[in-house]
């Protein structure tokens, strides 16, 4: 289980250095990698599934790490990767974010109100 490996190496800086420098403040819209990342950390602790879209959006992101976190968050989540793979060339990356969007596009317009669970 490498990429959970990786993704618990990843959190360990950000926890280390709590309370050093200037604050981060958790936001998928932010121009901050760090920022990015840390909505992404706190979105997989909470389980938060209207995150989903936002998890997403972030697979396209020009950041390696901030890929592995998104669809690793997103796998946690969910049980699915829709073959995302965040090393991949571009194109197979924008491949599986396609898949991505009409999973998303499908239970929005199914079940509202039934979440993204794994299962799902």
């Amino acid at each position: 289980m490498i990429e959970g490996r990786l993704f618990a190496a990843m959190l360990m800086p950000a926890a280390a250095t709590a309370g050093c420098g200037p604050a981060i403040h958790p936001s998928f819209d932010s121009p901050e990698p760090a920022a990015r990342n840390a909505a992404i950390v706190q979105a997989a602790a909470a389980s938060d599934a209207a995150s989903v879209p936002d998890l997403v959006r972030m697979l396209r992101s020009d950041d390696p790490a901030t890929r592995l976190l998104a669809i690793t968050s997103l796998r946690r989540m969910t049980g699915e990767t829709f073959g995302y793979d965040y090393g991949a060339p571009p194109g197979e990356r924008d491949a599986a974010i396609a898949r991505w969007e009409r999973h998303i596009a499908e239970r929005s317009s199914a079940a509202p109100a039934a979440g993204m669970g794994a299962g799902a």
